[in-house]
């Protein structure tokens, strides 16, 4: 799927246009659509504006304070809430089932 169609979609995108940095989101939109880039990668392109912004607003600071350092410690305190695997998939569909064993059992003949 190609960003556009993702953004005609999706509630997270509509919901950050809406808010208070609905210009930075638009023109970060359209060039994601110019670059044909993946709604996924967009998806998640999204989720971390969002959480950088409420991360910012709630060190009472504003985005004109926003600095390398600022991000840093944004990404240390993310990586603090979730750890993220690569090479897996979000949610149930990368997960197996702690029933499941970890390969499949292969006959001999």
């Amino acid at each position: 799927m190609i960003a556009e169609e993702y953004l005609s979609r999706s509630r997270l995108f509509r919901r950050l246009k809406s808010g208070p940095h609905g210009q930075i989101v638009e023109l970060y939109a359209a060039r994601r659509v110019k670059d044909g880039l993946a709604g996924h990668g967009t998806w998640r392109s999204f989720n971390l504006f969002d959480g950088l912004m409420n991360w910012v607003a709630s060190r009472c600071s504003k985005l004109t304070d926003l600095d390398e350092g600022m991000v840093e410690r944004y990404l240390q305190h993310r990586s603090g809430q979730q750890s993220i695997q690569p090479g897996r998939l979000g949610g149930a569909r990368g997960r197996r089932r702690k029933s499941e064993p970890a390969s499949s059992p292969i006959s001999e003949r």
